[in-house]
């Protein structure tokens, strides 16, 4: 089992999962672990994939999975940090506009919550 760095940082309405390695099937599962854990009502997630080297079909579909959840839940999904290669699968199967998408981590957009 290969393993992926993961490391959760916490401030505020903002919560970072900074990613390092490699983002495929056999590392998906550590990572959705970490995420299902995330409470995301009316939260910003960030996942900074700055440390990311290589991303395959398998990380998209999780990402686009997280995406999925964090508007159900009244929340924001952001990605932080795109390498050339991780960017490249984005603009490629069209899923770049899905996402916002910042250059580096910086403060969170306002979000409106949701929940009580």
């Amino acid at each position: 089992m290969q393993n992926i760095e993961i490391d959760v940082d916490e401030a505020g309405a903002l919560t970072t999962i900074a990613l390092a390695g490699e983002l495929d099937l056999a590392t998906c599962p550590q990572v959705t672990e970490v995420t299902d854990a995330v409470q995301l009502c009316g939260r910003t997630l960030c996942i900074d994939l700055s440390g990311i080297t290589f991303m395959g079909s398998t990380s998209l579909n999780m990402l686009l999975r997280l995406r999925m959840r964090a508007e159900a839940e009244g929340g924001a999904l952001e990605l932080a940090g795109l390498q050339h290669q991780a960017e490249r699968v984005l603009v490629l199967t069209g899923a770049r506009d899905l996402f916002r998408i910042r250059p580096r981590i910086s403060a969170p957009a306002q979000v409106t919550s949701l929940c009580d």
